[in-house]
């Protein structure tokens, strides 16, 4: 176990674009690059379990569709169409950060104010023929991903918080990043079930440590396509509070760079959270909505992630976020630009997508920038870098619940929602 001491940061030493700096003498970041956990100053501390690298394996996510192989009438004017591909969906990877301090031994309050309130002092079971709010936490991740198993394209793995001590974490996950297979599922699930929940809650420290590992797999090329950290807590940072301004201003932006985006789940016991969780959702790249709150100066306000504290009844909110999370456009719905046959840059502006249901006819998805994807818009749009095509809206749900061929079309002026 290594203490690492943070001053302006959580790690003392750098945590550089996904490669942490520690006393073992791992590399340095490359010039230039955003680090996790910033550069020494004062401030608080908390402790890193150190051990052996997992491995991980390159896999990933993107729609689910039912189809046959490339080429057929696309529904597209075919004249002026060069190359007709069945699209390919973009590899994502979910590193799920799930907080097993020791107020998860507490029965959900379903509403019960009263009940919460007394969790923060005696976290127990008051009720042993209920269950607590970990034993509904783990049913409902293990049936989350149950129903994504061999999905194509998509891994997962999980970071259990605090890990070997009151305060301990550790970059390396609990269950490495692996392609979401029945035997990683069996992985995950025999560690879910193992847990003991105990401990304080180091909620800077396991978030920026999941940032710099997914981020190191990345730079070594043994995760592609986009990432996701989803953190689920049931409070506040209670190790190393000094850091949480470090945590938001620098280290959520600095994932993004890595398109490594943050969802948050906050869980009863959460309340006077918000404040933060939302900033992280939102400074992630996950907000519920464009005009959700996270600037407020009060602890307890904040709507931008997924708050179930006020849930009356736990077990189902909280499996309806864990749905909705698999759901989002960059998950689900995400597929790369294809390469060009003749050589050079694909034109940008001819490019067209196409759906066609098994036993229907063709139906167009049309480029709409009317809003964000997510946001309100129904159709599709590249990604920032152009590299990827996202579905969006009904477009996205559409391909999902029922089985058919998606085609990318190269060649035509791309038809766009007016």
């Amino acid at each position: 176990m290594l203490a690492l001491r943070a001053r302006n940061s959580v790690i003392g030493g750098l945590i550089a674009l996904g490669i942490a700096v520690d006393c073992s003498g791992s590399p340095d970041a490359e010039p230039g690059e955003p680090t996790f956990g910033g550069t020494p100053g004062s401030g608080g501390s908390f402790t890193q379990n150190t051990g052996g690298t997992p491995s991980a394996t390159t896999g990933g996510t993107g729609i689910l569709v039912n189809g046959g192989g490339a080429g057929g009438d696309s529904g597209i004017g075919e004249e002026c169409a060069r190359t007709t591909t069945q699209a390919e969906p973009a590899p994502a990877n979910l590193l799920f950060v799930i907080d097993t301090s020791g107020s998860m031994n507490c029965n959900p309050p379903d509403g019960d104010a009263a009940l919460g309130a007394r969790c923060a002092r005696f976290p127990t079971k008051e009720d042993p023929d209920r269950p607590s709010k970990w034993e509904v936490t783990r049913q409902a991740l293990e049936s989350a991903l149950a129903g994504l198993v061999d999905r194509p394209q998509l891994s997962a793995g999980v970071t259990l918080f605090p890990s070997g001590s009151e305060c301990g974490v550790s970059a390396a996950p609990s269950v490495p990043i692996a392609a979401l297979d029945s035997e990683q599922l069996a992985s995950i699930e025999e560690a879910l079930d193992a847990v003991s929940p105990e401990g304080e809650t180091p909620l800077a420290g396991a978030t920026i440590l999941s940032y710099a590992h997914l981020a190191q797999e990345l730079r070594a090329g043994r995760l592609t396509g986009n990432s996701f950290v989803i953190l689920l807590t049931d409070g506040s940072e209670t190790c190393a509070p000094a850091v949480l301004d470090q945590l938001i201003d620098t280290d959520v932006p600095n994932a993004r760079l890595f398109d490594i985006r943050t969802f948050v789940i906050g869980a009863p016991g959460s309340e006077k959270a918000r404040g933060l969780l939302s900033r992280m959702a939102f400074e992630g790249g996950t907000p519920s909505s464009d005009a959700c709150e996270y600037t407020s100066d009060e602890a307890d306000v904040g709507d931008c992630h997924f708050d179930v504290t006020r849930s009356v009844d736990f077990e189902a909110e909280l499996a309806e976020a864990l749905d909705r999370i698999s759901r989002v456009e960059q998950i689900a719905c995400t597929l790369e630009v294809p390469k060009n046959p003749d050589g050079g840059a694909v034109d940008l502006d001819r490019v067209n997508v196409t759906f066609t249901p098994k036993n229907e006819a063709p139906e167009r998805i049309l480029n709409d920038l009317s809003h964000d994807c997510g946001a309100g818009a129904d159709g599709w749009q590249y990604s920032a870098d152009h590299s990827q095509i996202l579905l969006c809206g009904s477009a996205c749900s559409n391909v999902q619940e029922r089985p058919g061929q998606l085609e990318i079309v190269l060649g035509c002026p791309t038809e766009i929602v007016r």
